[in-house]
C-alpha cells in the first residue's frame, strides 16, 4: 500500500488509542542540540507519529489542538503562533550526530527538518495545523530500528517543563537497565545544550550558559531531578566526581519511579488484527504442499519470524524455476528456513545496483532540499537586515546619502554616475559594497544577525558542497 502524503490528517471516524512509544537509536539519544520547550514539543509530537514498521519518512501533520491537549497547554490567541514560529526555528536547527565509521569517529551535522507548510486561513480551529518533514539524514537514527536504541512511552516528558529534564530523562533511560550511568561534565553539557556553538563572524566558540558548577547543579541537575521524581517512571540521585579542585564527572545512580501517568488521548490508527497462525500456515503450505506436510509448515510458523519463511519459500522456488537440481527439496526448503539472511546472487546484484540509483537519487534530493533552505535562510536575512536599516535612517544615525557616498568610495563599487541611486542598488555588486558600509558603521546593530544565521548558512554551504 502507498505510504500517505500526510501522516496526522483528521479522520470523520473515531480511532481507537493506544499508548505511544518514542523510538530514538541511542546515537541520536546522545546528539548535540539545543531546542527551547516549544521546539522540544514539536520534535516530541513528531517522533510519536514515527511508525515501527515505518520504512520512510512523510509530512507529519500536527494540529494546535492537540498539542494544547497532550502537552496540558493554555488555548489562547497566542498559542498557534508559537506552534508555528517553533516549526520555523526547528527548520534552522542543527544536530550534531557523532558515529563510528570504518575511518574512526565522524561527526554529523544536519538540519531536523526540511520544511515547514502552514495554512494562511486559521478559521475555524481545526485549520490550525501545521505540516512538517523531517531530513533524510534522520532516517537511520528513527526508522528500521533493530539494535542500540531507547524506547519510551511518551506521557513520561508530556509534564516535562525543561528541555533540560527531558533530555537528562532520555539520557538516564538509556541506561536503567545497567542502574548507573557516570558521564563527562563538559560532554553532558554539549549534549543537553547548556554548551552552545556559536559562529561569530566566522570563528567559532563555546559559550557555557552555567559555567558555575553551583549554578549547574542548582538550575539544571536539582530541577531535573524534581522534574523527573514528579512526572516519570524514573528518578535518580547523583554524585560529582573531581579531578583536582573541579568537577569532572557526574555519576547518576538511576530508580525506578512509580508514577501515575495522565492517559494519552494521541491518536494513531489501532492495528488490525493479524491473520491467526492457522491462516498463514493454510497460506504458506500452499505454496510448498509438494514437498513438505502442513506439520512441518506449522512448526516453521511457531519457531520462525514469517519474513524469514516466506524468504526461504521464495528463493527455494526460484532456484527450481532456474533449473538447480536438488535432490531433497524438503529438507533444502527446512535448510533455508533456519537462515535469518539469505543471498540471492542475482537478487543481490540487482538489489546493489537499485540502491546505488537510491543513493545518488537521494543525494540529488537532498542537495536540493538543503539549497532551498540556504535560499530560504538568505531571504529570512535579507528581511532582517531591511528592519534594521530602517531602523538606522528612521532614528536619525545616518542618512542614506552619507552611506551611499561612503560606499561609492569602495574601488569594487562599480557604482554608474549615469544611473540613479536605485539602479546602482539593483547591481549586486554595489548593494554588498553599500550593505557591507552598513555594518562596518554600526557592527552592533548586525552582530545578533549573524550569531543567529551564520552557523547554520555556513552548515548548509559545507553539506551543499559535498553533494
Amino acid at each position: 500500500m502507498a505510504k500517505p502524503v500526510t501522516k496526522g490528517k483528521r479522520k470523520i471516524k473515531e480511532q481507537r488509542t493506544v499508548i505511544k512509544l518514542v523510538r530514538k537509536a541511542n546515537d541520536l539519544v546522545e546528539a548535540r542540540y539545543k531546542f527551547d520547550i516549544w521546539e522540544t514539543r514539536i520534535f516530541t509530537k513528531m517522533l510519536t507519529m514515527v511508525a515501527r514498521g515505518d520504512e520512510d519518512f512523510c509530512s507529519y501533520r500536527i494540529y494546535l489542538s492537540d498539542m494544547v491537549r497532550d502537552f496540558g497547554l493554555e488555548s489562547n490567541k497566542d498559542a498557534y503562533e508559537r506552534l508555528r514560529a517553533g516549526g520555523f526555528k526547528l527548520m534552522r536547527k542543527i544536530i550534531k550526530v557523532v558515529k563510528n565509521t570504518d575511518e574512526g569517529p565522524m561527526e554529523l551535522a544536519t538540519p531536523i527538518i526540511v520544511g515547514v507548510e502552514n495554512p494562511l486561513n486559521t478559521e475555524p480551529d481545526e485549520a490550525k495545523f501545521i505540516n512538517v518533514s523531517f531530513h533524510p539524514d534522520m532516517k537511520p537514527y528513527l526508522l528500521s530500528l533493530k539494535s542500540q536504541f531507547t524506547t519510551y512511552d511518551v506521557r513520561n516528558i508530556l509534564q516535562l517543563p525543561s528541555s533540560y529534564s527531558i533530555r537528562i530523562y532520555e539520557l538516564l533511560k538509556q541506561y536503567q537497565k545497567i542502574g548507573r550511568r557516570r558521564i563527562a561534565l563538559q560532554e553532558l553539557k554539549e549534549i543537553i545544550g547548556v554548551i552552545e556553538e556559536l559562529d561569530l563572524n566566522g570563528k567559532k566558540t563555546l559559550k557555557d550558559n552555567y559555567p558555575l558548577y553551583g549554578n549547574f547543579r542548582q538550575r539544571v541537575l536539582l530541577k531535573a531531578q524534581k522534574d523527573l521524581k514528579k512526572h516519570t517512571d524514573i528518578s535518580f540521585s547523583f554524585e560529582p566526581i573531581k579531578k583536582g579542585r573541579r568537577v569532572h564527572e557526574i555519576e547518576f545512580h538511576i530508580h525506578s519511579n512509580k508514577v501515575e501517568l495522565e492517559p494519552t488521548n494521541m491518536e494513531i490508527p489501532f492495528p488490525q488484527s493479524s491473520r491467526s497462525n492457522e491462516g498463514l500456515v493454510s497460506e504458506l503450505h500452499s505454496t510448498v504442499d509438494e514437498w513438505v506436510s502442513k506439520g512441518t509448515v506449522r512448526k516453521w510458523v511457531a519457531l520462525y519470524p514469517e519474513q524469514q519463511i516466506r524468504q526461504a519459500i521464495s528463493y527455494t522456488l526460484e532456484q527450481l524455476d532456474e533449473g538447480k537440481d536438488i535432490d531433497n527439496v524438503a529438507g533444502y526448503l527446512q535448510t533455508m528456513v533456519k537462515q535469518e539472511h539469505i543471498v540471492n546472487p542475482k537478487a543481490a546484484k540487482k538489489k546493489r545496483a537499485t540502491k546505488k540509483r537510491k543513493v545518488i537519487e537521494d543525494r540529488k534530493q537532498k542537495k536540493k532540499e538543503m539549497e532551498q533552505s540556504l535560499k530560504m535562510l538568505y531571504i529570512e536575512l535579507g528581511k532582517e537586515e531591511a528592519k534594521i536599516i530602517e531602523d538606522i535612517y528612521s532614528n536619525g544615525l545616518t542618512t542614506k546619502e552619507n552611506v551611499i557616498g561612503l560606499a561609492k568610495l569602495s574601488r569594487f563599487s562599480q557604482y554608474d554616475e549615469s544611473l540613479s541611486v536605485e539602479e546602482n542598488l539593483k547591481n549586486p555588486i554595489f548593494a554588498a559594497s553599500y550593505h557591507n558600509t552598513l555594518k562596518k558603521k554600526f557592527p552592533e546593530k548586525f552582530k545578533p544577525l549573524s550569531e543567529r544565521y551564520n552557523a547554520n548558512i555556513e552548515a548548509l554551504k559545507v553539506g551543499i558542497s559535498k553533494m
